[in-house]
């Protein structure tokens, strides 16, 4: 016997794509997975997939993944720290909260860290970096050359990976230009989704995974 679906609140899509300009879209999935889960269980996650993920295709993938047992996100920031090595400045590109939570308490606090303050999302910045009391700085796309240089390092979070491509922020393509590649010493791309995309990455875009210096694969 077919059992009916569940009923989802309306406007989760529009919630989404708020709360993933600060906290990340791979963070947002956990987030929003779980609370499903916990209201009306595995139903109401497969729900939550036919109602949002075409738009928002690492909810999407998360929620298959939930659905294929992957309960929990592989958060380990040891492997970016070996890949950032010796650098004494690191500029992140784009947001993952739960990620680079981990990252920035592991960090040597002589590290200086800033972020490049930009989304396609509506994003309250200030908020975003009062989470890190200060330890994060705010950077723009035309003021984050600045902290180039031989101690310097670009991360960006990079959300699965398929051969040889992954796929990344669009920013990631801005901020990371041929003029820019040579000015820091590492160009991070940490894979922050386990689970594979089924669906055409919108709001993301696709990358050659050697373009990276260093490519943390986060399983």
């Amino acid at each position: 016997m077919n059992q009916a679906p569940v009923e989802l609140p309306a406007g989760l899509d529009q919630a989404f794509g708020a709360v993933a300009g600060e906290l990340g879209q791979a963070t947002s999935s956990w987030l929003f997975v779980r609370a499903v889960a916990r209201c009306a269980g595995d139903r109401g996650v497969e729900g939550l997939a036919d109602s949002a993920g075409a738009q928002f295709v690492v909810l999407d993938a998360v929620a298959r993944g939930w659905l294929a047992g992957v309960r929990e996100p592989v958060v380990d920031p040891r492997p970016v720290l070996d890949a950032i090595g010796s650098a004494t400045r690191l500029v992140v590109v784009g947001v993952e909260a739960t990620f680079l939570d981990a990252l920035v308490a592991r960090m040597n606090p002589a590290v200086k860290i800033a972020m490049i303050t930009h989304s396609p999302f509506p994003v309250d910045w200030d908020r975003v970096l009062d989470n890190y009391g200060g330890r994060v700085e705010r950077v723009d796309l035309d003021t984050f050359q600045h902290w180039a240089g031989g101690k310097s390092a670009l991360l960006t979070f990079a959300y699965g990976r398929e051969d040889s491509r992954t796929v990344v922020a669009p920013l990631w393509l801005r901020a990371c230009g041929a003029d820019v590649r040579a000015q820091f010493r590492a160009l991070v791309g940490w894979n922050v989704l386990e689970s594979p995309m089924n669906l055409y990455p919108r709001w993301l875009v696709q990358v050659d995974v050697d373009s990276f210096t260093h490519f943390v694969p986060g399983t």
